[in-house]
C-alpha cells in the first residue's frame, strides 16, 4: 500500500511541476524508476531495453521528420520535446511489457493530442506548450488507480481486455 500511495504521490508532483512551471526536477525521474521497479515483481531487463529502444527509435524518426520539414537539422529536445518528456518515457520503461509500453504511449498520445487541441481552441491561451511528461504521468496514474480497484495486472496488455470487458 505503501508503494502505491508513494507512486501515486510522485505521479501527481510530477504533473503539478509540468503544469506549473513546463519542468519536471531531474531526481524525480530516477526515484519514479525505482518505485516501478520495485512494484513490478516480473521485471525483465529485455523488457525495459526493448522500450528504450522504442523511445530511441521515435526520437529519431521525429528528428527526421523535423528535420525534413525545415530543411535543417533540428535538436528535438531544444525546440519540439522537453528533456523530461523523454526521461519520463524512459522512467516508465521498467514498467510495462514492449506491448503495454507501446499501447500505453500510443493511447496517452492520442488522449493528450484531442484534450490540448480542445484546450486550444476553447480557451486560446498565450503559451503554447505542452506539459507532456505532466500528462503522461496523470494518465499512467489512472491507469494504476484504475488496475489497482479493478485488481489487475497493469503490467501486460491483458489489462486492457480486462477494461474493454469491464465497460
Amino acid at each position: 500500500m505503501l508503494l502505491k500511495l508513494s507512486l501515486a504521490l510522485v505521479l501527481l508532483i510530477m504533473g503539478i511541476q509540468d503544469f506549473k512551471y513546463r519542468a519536471i526536477s531531474w531526481y524525480w525521474f530516477p526515484g519514479l524508476a525505482v518505485l516501478l521497479i520495485l512494484s513490478n515483481p516480473d521485471f525483465e531487463l529485455y523488457s525495459c531495453l526493448f522500450n528504450i529502444g522504442f523511445i530511441a527509435l521515435i526520437y529519431v524518426l521525429l528528428t527526421l521528420w523535423f528535420s525534413i520539414k525545415n530543411s535543417r537539422i533540428i535538436h528535438l529536445h531544444q525546440e519540439h520535446l522537453g528533456i523530461g518528456d523523454v526521461l519520463f518515457l524512459i522512467s516508465i520503461s521498467v514498467y510495462f511489457s514492449p506491448l503495454s509500453f507501446f499501447a500505453f504511449y500510443l493511447f496517452s498520445l492520442v488522449l493528450i493530442t484531442i484534450g490540448t487541441g480542445m484546450y486550444l481552441l476553447l480557451m486560446k491561451p498565450a503559451q503554447l506548450t505542452v506539459p507532456l511528461a505532466g500528462l503522461q504521468g496523470i494518465a499512467l496514474l489512472v491507469v494504476l488507480a484504475t488496475c489497482w480497484l479493478l485488481k489487475l495486472d497493469s503490467r501486460t496488455i491483458d489489462f486492457l481486455t480486462h477494461l474493454k470487458g469491464a465497460v
